[in-house]
């Protein structure tokens, strides 16, 4: 690591060497910096270096009088594997810190994908076993909650799972409102029985009815309260005839709601062509009105804090000490349009 570190500041420093790289791999070819702020920049770093040629890189580095930056072939096969270990975690950056996109839904799959890749790396890995057992290790303790929502929490703690870091259920409710994941990640990645996972899945699908039912009522009893005064027919007189009513429109109720989300899940395993998430809610919400209602409250809890801290990233460069007289409203019109220019 201390070797590619220094050749790309080299690279971005020295007129010599930077001519000599772009004569020997073309000027459009180039090693991207590292930012101490951002651990993905520095493994894209690695992952540029290791595209090269090691052969043209060494041959590269002795003739510009850098030959103790030269790599071995175990140092080569080192950064292989670092990369090979991370380029996942880099992906589930990306997808849990976008912004104008949902990114809770992806917050639980990412993470047990991420444990069963670790678990097939232990498999695989010659030079960093260590470092995989540590990184495996570090995961299932940041993220305890999901682990034991999902019963692969090994630890005999009496502490409740909606106490544990990341343990909150609405994790497991948006994964299943999001038509791309759905119960995917349960098959795939919950390394458990089939009676672990049968158990997981209808508490899940509980919770989502459950959520379904109370949104549902709020949002019928505007139309309840009109209806109230309304006497039953004179002709037909009926003793207790409202309490049959009701007792009828509840089960009507609970049965059309599981069943809304039964056809959903059916729908989400027979689509090959995956559709955005937004986009397939927008298209279904009279399909599934009660369920849409809940994906529209779930989905729009935000993974990760980034995207709030991207937009004060964006007011310290505007607010400068030599544009410090800039009007509220100028200021708040100056990062609208700096932070939809990031994001295009």
């Amino acid at each position: 690591m201390a070797k590619v570190t220094k050749f790309c500041s080299l690279l971005h420093s020295t007129c010599g060497l930077k001519e000599a790289f772009e004569g020997q791999y073309g000027a459009n070819r180039s090693i991207p910096s590292a930012v101490s702020t951002r651990w993905n920049s520095t493994l894209r770093l690695v992952e540029a270096v290791t595209d090269l040629d090691p052969q043209s890189l060494n041959t590269l580095l002795e003739a510009q009088g850098h030959k103790g930056l030269c790599l071995s072939a175990r140092e080569w096969s080192q950064l292989k594997e670092l990369v090979e270990i991370l380029a996942p975690f880099l992906q589930a950056t990306d997808l849990t810190q976008g912004e104008k996109v949902v990114t809770l839904s992806a917050a639980l799959p990412c993470v047990l994908s991420l444990n069963s890749h670790l678990n097939s790396m232990l498999n695989t890995t010659q030079h960093l076993a260590g470092f995989v057992k540590a990184l495996q290790k570090s995961l299932q303790r940041r993220f305890r909650g999901i682990f034991a929502n999902v019963r692969m929490d090994d630890s005999d703690s009496a502490q409740p799972a909606g106490d544990l870091p990341f343990g909150d259920m609405v994790y497991m409710m948006s994964a299943l409102l999001d038509p791309s994941f759905c119960f995917f990640w349960l098959e795939q990645d919950v390394l458990a029985p089939d009676e672990v996972k049968s158990e997981v899945k209808e508490m899940i699908m509980d919770l989502v009815l459950a959520e379904a039912r109370k949104v549902t009522i709020l949002a019928e009893s505007s139309s309840g309260e009109d209806n109230k005064d309304e006497e039953p027919p004179a002709k037909t007189p009926r003793l207790f005839t409202g309490y049959r009513k009701k007792r009828k429109k509840k089960d009507d109720h609970v049965s059309s709601v599981k069943a809304e989300l039964i056809r959903y899940i059916q729908v989400c395993s027979g689509e090959e062509d995956k559709a955005d998430c937004l986009v397939f809610w927008k298209r279904n919400a009279k399909v599934f009105p009660r369920l849409y209602l809940v994906a529209m409250r779930v989905l729009a809890v935000p993974a990760t804090s980034a995207p709030v801290e991207r937009v004060f990233s964006h007011g310290g460069l505007i607010m400068r000490p030599h544009r410090a007289r800039l009007s509220a409203r100028t200021l708040s019109s100056l990062i609208f349009l700096k932070c939809n220019h990031s994001v295009a």
